[in-house]
């Protein structure tokens, strides 16, 4: 599948959708595949700057977003992922949904010292208040999240 254009791609698919309580929420759809990574980790950098969430939350939500966005580009088999993103005063929230049908819950690997790939969860744990998932036994497709305190909560 060709990669199409920026705005013929992405831009439908991006909305703001009304927010109760001051909360802030937005949604994005990209194609699985691994050239979308960096896509999702740039929309979600526009709508975290828009919103004036702090510098070095954006930094690591684009970290957890890269980690969900590869997962679900490498590990399941779906034609899309969506990335729903909410900030309150407190906390941003990062949901990422593929159409992956796995029902065992995710869980930080151990990685060899020479390996070049295995740490993605353990960074999101690492940097993250709180992240976890909704099996596909529950929801169609998987849904992984994570929970950022935003500064001076």
């Amino acid at each position: 599948m060709a990669l199409l254009p920026y705005s013929a791609r992405i831009a439908p698919t991006l909305s703001a959708v009304p927010a109760p309580r001051s909360r802030l929420r937005a949604e994005f759809e990209v194609p699985a595949q691994r050239s979308s990574v960096g896509v999702a980790r740039r929309l979600l950098a526009e709508w975290l700057n828009r919103w004036h969430c702090p510098p070095d939350t954006v930094e690591t939500a684009q970290l957890v977003v890269s980690e969900f966005t590869t997962n679900a580009v490498l590990h399941t088999d779906s034609d899309r992922i969506v990335c729903r993103i909410q900030q309150s005063e407190r906390w941003l929230r990062i949901e990422v949904h593929d159409q992956g049908t796995g029902v065992l819950a995710l869980t930080p690997r151990s990685a060899d010292t020479d390996a070049t790939n295995g740490r993605g969860l353990q960074l999101v744990d690492a940097l993250t208040d709180s992240w976890g998932d909704i099996p596909a036994s529950r929801t169609r497709g998987r849904v992984v999240w994570a929970e950022l305190r935003l500064g001076g909560a």
